[in-house]
């Protein structure tokens, strides 16, 4: 054998070994992912159970109905407080025009006012100043009277001081001169006291001039605000504003209840569930984990009602002595009905079956009552003693290699030998 068919074959070999390996661990994930799969199956199948139960239905259907009416009752909280928002601006908008007009016309109503109180005072400044200008004017007419009666007094006393100069006349001419000197200063200030009021007098008629001119603007700006920010339209719309803001508050209070209800009637419900699908579980788990301490009925024997004798139903297994069981022909001890129990085997659960045996005494001929079974999918399982060894098979395939090899390099040797 030559040295590179034996490196050849050390290679071969090599990689048969590591293939070898890699396979066997590959085989043994494969049975532990195999064996996990089915105790899981046992789980899924026995949730499935529980979620398909009808009870376990209806209080899902319950739940379901409560988180809707849960949704239906948080929307129109949603919808009602928007409305209620909406209400409460427009409420805003009311009442801030209704403040606006109500401004504009108290500022003019205060203007009017004051205008109105100042002609009332003009008025009585006027009437004031007319009656101390009366009075003035009778001073001054007084006044002109007594110099005129004093100037008499002195033309008669210098008459009778020219006529005769004694000392008498003399006197008597310089007290009427020197009494027409004081009525003249009395008239002097009666006039000029005239003159002032005459003046105060013109005051007063121009101030009540102005304030007549001032009640007429003023009476016209509060009749135009009156009119143009007019607080009857605003202040019914603040009512009304304030009734549909009253109505929502309600309409809240109504939805918030339905909410605190929908709540409550959803914890219910997930707590009727949660109870509903631990007593289910409960049955399941107690009807699969149940000994079964009668045989399945794959294995029972299958009473013939015309021969009397039994045959066992389980043609795959193994043939196994069955126990003599009494045929229907038979008399029996029991003179009524029996129920017997027939126990179906399946992944994870129990099926109960009542089978009944009629008394000799009856009759009417029994017929065969057959056992409705459950269809499941049965799954390829490595039965008991079998065994697969991929080690033999990637061993026989690099066998099979080097044998091959080793048979073409003797046949090209052998070809160089012959020529």
């Amino acid at each position: 054998m030559s040295k590179a068919l034996k490196i050849v074959m050390g290679i071969t070999m090599l990689t048969g070994g590591i293939m070898a390996q890699k396979m066997t661990v590959h085989a043994a994930e494969s049975n532990t992912r195999t064996g996990q799969a089915v105790r899981m199956n046992g789980t899924v199948s026995l949730a499935s159970q529980v979620e398909n139960n009808p009870a376990v239905k209806a209080a899902h259907y319950q739940v379901t109905q409560a988180v809707q009416a849960l949704t239906m009752a948080t929307t129109a909280v949603k919808t009602a407080m928007s409305d209620l928002q909406a209400a409460q601006t427009t409420l805003d908008a009311a009442n801030k025009t209704l403040a606006k007009n109500q401004k504009i016309q108290t500022h003019m109503g205060v203007l009017k006012q004051a205008a109105t109180d100042r002609h009332v005072k003009a008025t009585k400044a006027l009437d004031e100043q007319l009656a101390t200008k009366k009075t003035s004017q009778t001073a001054v007419t007084t006044a002109q009277a007594a110099v005129t009666k004093s100037q008499a007094a002195v033309q008669v006393a210098q008459s009778n001081f020219d006529k005769d100069n004694s000392a008498a006349n003399k006197v008597t001419l310089q007290t009427t001169q020197a009494k027409l000197e004081t009525v003249q200063e009395t008239l002097t200030a009666a006039q000029a006291n005239l003159d002032k009021t005459n003046e105060h007098v013109m005051m007063a008629e121009e101030e009540l001039a102005n304030a007549k001119i001032e009640v007429s603007g003023t009476s016209r700006d509060f009749q135009m605000a009156q009119r143009d920010y007019d607080i009857v339209q605003p202040q019914a719309a603040v009512n009304q504003a304030k009734a549909a803001v009253t109505a929502k508050l309600q309409r809240v209070a109504g939805t918030q209840d339905q909410v605190v209800t929908a709540q409550r009637e959803l914890s219910q419900a997930q707590a009727g569930l949660t109870t509903v699908r631990a007593r289910t579980l409960a049955t399941l788990t107690a009807a699969a984990e149940k000994p079964m301490t009668e045989k399945p009925v794959g294995e029972r024997p299958v009473v013939s009602h015309s021969t009397g004798t039994s045959t066992s139903t389980n043609q795959s297994a193994a043939p196994q002595a069955t126990p003599a069981k009494p045929t229907l022909n038979q008399s029996s001890s029991a003179s009524v009905p029996t129920a017997q129990r027939v126990v179906t085997t399946q992944p994870r659960q129990a099926t109960t079956v009542l089978r009944t045996t009629t008394s000799p005494a009856m009759a009417k001929p029994v017929t065969q009552q057959t056992v409705p079974t459950t269809a499941t999918k049965t799954a390829t399982l490595p039965q008991t003693g079998e065994q697969t060894n991929r080690v033999l098979t990637v061993l026989g395939f690099v066998l099979l290699a080097a044998t091959s090899l080793f048979g073409f390099s003797k046949q090209q040797r052998r070809h160089k030998t012959t020529d």
